[in-house]
C-alpha cells in the first residue's frame, strides 16, 4: 500500500474541488487533523474515511483507493 500516492491523490483531488482542509473537513464530517495525516500520507485510514473524502470531492471511491494499491496482480 502506497500511503504517500494515496496522500497525494486525496490533496490533488481537494484542490481540483476547490476546498481548503477546512472546507474537505466540514464537507465530509472528517476532522482536518485527520485530513493532515491522510494527505501526508502518514496514516493509514479507514475506508469510511476514504469514502467520506471521495463523496466531498466529487471523485468515485475507487479512483482514490487505486492510488494507493502497489499490487501489480492484474486480474
Amino acid at each position: 500500500m502506497d500511503l504517500a500516492a494515496l496522500g497525494h491523490a486525496v490533496a490533488k483531488a481537494r484542490h481540483a474541488a476547490n476546498l481548503t482542509l477546512d472546507g474537505l473537513a466540514e464537507r465530509s464530517g472528517i476532522s482536518r487533523r485527520m485530513l493532515v495525516e491522510v494527505e501526508g500520507g502518514r496514516i493509514n485510514c479507514t475506508i469510511g474515511v476514504l469514502h467520506g473524502i471521495a463523496h466531498a470531492v466529487g471523485v468515485p471511491l475507487g479512483d482514490l483507493a487505486q492510488t494507493a494499491c502497489t499490487d501489480s496482480r492484474t486480474n
